[in-house]
């Protein structure tokens, strides 16, 4: 990101004729400014707000990520892509308990989890964020299973969803993820391609409207720990400006997550 102490003083010029002639500045509204800084920051808030680029993608922004990252890792599901194209809900617009994803399985959980891992990561990447995974957060069967070990099969798969990433968000006491969980419908790996396929949520993730995201349709153990009693974690760490993947368990209340839940198209 450019500082402003990089733009070239021509430009600065510029930037103040037109606070002078568009904004119709006044020589003692400059003055209040510079007695009350503060005033700044709520033209600040506007200008980013509009400039910040829409939280949801649109369906065909979502087929068409999707198409390109799964061609560039040669995934063995863009045999799908037209069943896809011609299942898409176009008309779909996304909001926070109606997130629109896909539901992307490549044959067995570890390839899915890291796969799904990387997109993520590559996303953020492009856009000039960073991941952190957690360590101890492994994938292979004696660490990481579905909590409905039949919604995929041994075939490559990818199905568009549905999310609500409000769901059971308790923001004064928190939600212990093993009250609601449900293996129909507890979000697992569709919450990282909803990260994926959406890179400008994460970075909206601000605890207060928009939060963290518990990921019930997965369990995991992680070494030292009794099995299967925590839950795989995204969040948004602000401070470093990067997407974290890992772990809490499974009776704590973290009033800044919401325990997500899909359905089908």
């Amino acid at each position: 990101m450019t500082r402003l102490y990089d733009i070239p003083h021509g430009q600065i010029l510029q930037f103040e004729r037109l606070l002078v002639d568009r904004g119709d500045l006044k020589g003692e509204e400059v003055e209040a400014i510079l007695r009350q800084p503060e005033l700044v920051d709520a033209m600040v808030t506007a200008l980013r707000e509009q400039l910040a680029p829409p939280l949801f993608c649109t369906p065909e922004e979502i087929l068409a990520r999707f198409t390109f990252y799964a061609g560039n890792q040669g995934w063995p599901v863009t045999n799908l892509i037209d069943q896809l194209t011609e299942q898409m809900p176009t008309d779909h617009v996304s909001s926070l308990n109606s997130v629109l994803a896909l539901d992307v399985w490549l044959g067995d959980l570890p390839t899915t989890f890291e796969a799904l891992a990387g997109w993520i990561k590559h996303e953020q990447h492009q856009a000039g964020n960073g991941f952190w995974r957690y360590d101890g957060l492994l994938s292979d069967a004696k660490h990481l299973r579905l909590l409905n070990p039949d919604r995929y099969g041994t075939e490559p798969s990818v199905r568009w969803v549905k999310l609500d990433m409000l769901a059971h968000w308790d923001k004064r006491n928190g939600t212990r993820p093993r009250d609601v969980r449900d293996s129909s419908k507890s979000a697992g790996l569709q919450v990282m391609t909803a990260f994926a396929v959406h890179p400008a949520y994460p970075p909206a993730i601000d605890y207060e409207t928009i939060p963290g995201a518990w990921l019930p349709g997965l369990q995991a153990t992680i070494p030292g720990s009794e099995a299967w009693t925590l839950l795989p974690i995204l969040y948004w760490n602000g401070d470093d400006r990067e997407v974290g993947l890992g772990a809490y368990w499974d009776d704590d209340r973290y009033r800044f997550y919401a325990v997500p839940e899909f359905r089908e198209l």
